[in-house]
């Protein structure tokens, strides 16, 4: 059992540790509920995580007291995109994270990194270099906690990741794929606080391109760029709304758009051999950091 850091406390009875009962697991589906509601095609059901838990599944939970008011859904898997990869399969094992809730009221609290980095535990201790998961490009609070706190880097974006016909309405859009490797010294960094904490400013004024400047001078909501600069340089920066569940209870037909062009301007970014590898808070601005792959993000043995 991971006792909560001093540096994030909420309650001195706020404890991390893993899901092991059938109790336990039914719980975790009623926490689920309050992301995903009733619907079970969008849930991991009791029996399901009972299995996971057994073979090869990692299932950390935090607890206010007894209850539970976050859960964090993972299991052992391995790198099969690639289907003309001749390398043994060990030699591609990491960890799917699949899914991340914490009870809103807990929020900002520090729990998610605290379930991840429980999650990072859990591969170093198994000996796998690599945790993935997706998450929706336009949540900039994701984005900040995937890049800037953990360390992860983005280094593909999926259309539609889980089908067109995905019948929950989340599920139809595009995804980041996140790969954490666990023990890279780019990682290690973003978790210890060390690595440099540049503002849009600082990256502006240190020659980097900002493809898509906002434009918020058409009234509350800020507006896609019109026009998009190519990506060039050692860095570019692609900037999004910063509360895009305000603006799609708001205004959904923009968010829409905003969608359509955040998968235009990824697409050719991540293509022209840039990764994301930060994501920067200025104000109401919020901004994915790109720079170039350097070719160290992946197996080592490969």
């Amino acid at each position: 059992m991971t006792s909560l850091p001093t540096d994030a406390p909420l309650t001195a009875s706020l404890t991390i540790r893993t899901l092991q009962t059938a109790r336990d697991m039914e719980a975790a589906v009623e926490l689920q509920k309050i992301y995903w509601g009733e619907d079970m095609a969008a849930l991991v059901p009791a029996h399901m995580l009972l299995s996971l838990r057994g073979h090869g599944g990692h299932l950390p939970a935090a607890f206010d007291g007894d209850r539970m008011v976050g859960l964090l859904i993972g299991f052992i898997g391995a790198d099969l995109a690639d289907d003309t990869d001749a390398s043994p399969v060990a030699q591609r094992l990491l960890v799917m994270s699949k899914r991340m809730v914490v009870l809103p009221e807990y929020r900002s609290h520090n729990i998610g990194t605290l379930l991840k980095l429980a999650q990072r535990d859990f591969a170093r201790r198994c000996g796998i270099e690599l945790v993935t998961w997706t998450f929706d490009p336009l949540l900039a609070r994701n984005a900040y906690l995937n890049l800037c706190k953990l360390g992860g880097v983005g280094q593909r974006y999926v259309l539609n990741y889980f089908g067109v016909a995905a019948e929950h309405a989340r599920l139809t859009e595009d995804r980041i794929v996140v790969n954490w490797w666990v023990n890279h010294p780019h990682t290690v960094a973003h978790i210890a606080g060390q690595a440099p904490k540049l503002s849009l400013s600082d990256h502006l004024a240190a020659g980097a391109r900002l493809l898509n400047p906002v434009d918020t001078a058409t009234g509350e909501w800020p507006q896609p760029a019109a026009a998009v600069l190519p990506p060039d340089g050692a860095t570019v920066l692609v900037e999004i709304p910063a509360e895009a569940l305000h603006l799609e209870q708001a205004q959904p037909a923009l968010l829409r758009a905003w969608r359509d062009h955040v998968r235009a301007v990824m697409q050719p970014v991540l293509a022209a051999g840039y990764i994301a590898t930060d994501f920067v808070r200025e104000g109401r601005r919020t901004a994915y950091v790109f720079t170039r792959d350097d070719g160290s993000f992946v197996f080592s043995g490969h």
